[in-house]
């Protein structure tokens, strides 16, 4: 009677033993899937690193417009020949002048 009374305890760990194992090797799948491929997974964030990426070096470029166009603004507010060679490059003339058009062709 012992002895099979024995058995039986033991057939019973045996098996808890098979069933904790079974979901912990569950768990820990579903665990590494979901940190891979889930909402907030691996490869989500690889692809929100890389937009990051390239929205800092767009925004680079931007800043880089932005200076070039402020230093421009500077220079036709502080000196008066910047002003008037960009107006003749655009074919305007100062009042009494007059424009000789040559043909190049000649």
């Amino acid at each position: 009677m012992r002895n099979i009374r024995r058995q039986q305890v033991d057939q019973n760990r045996k098996r808890r033993k098979v069933v904790f194992l079974t979901f912990g090797i569950l768990f820990s799948i579903y665990l590494t899937f979901t940190l891979v491929f889930g909402d907030n997974g691996l490869i989500s964030y690889l692809k929100l690193k890389s937009t990051k990426n390239s929205l800092q070096a767009e925004t680079i470029v931007v800043k880089d417009r932005n200076n070039d166009i402020r230093n421009q603004i500077e220079a036709i507010e502080k000196e008066p020949e910047v002003v008037e060679e960009l107006a003749r490059e655009y074919g305007l003339t100062k009042k009494g002048e007059l424009i000789f058009k040559f043909d190049s062709q000649e």
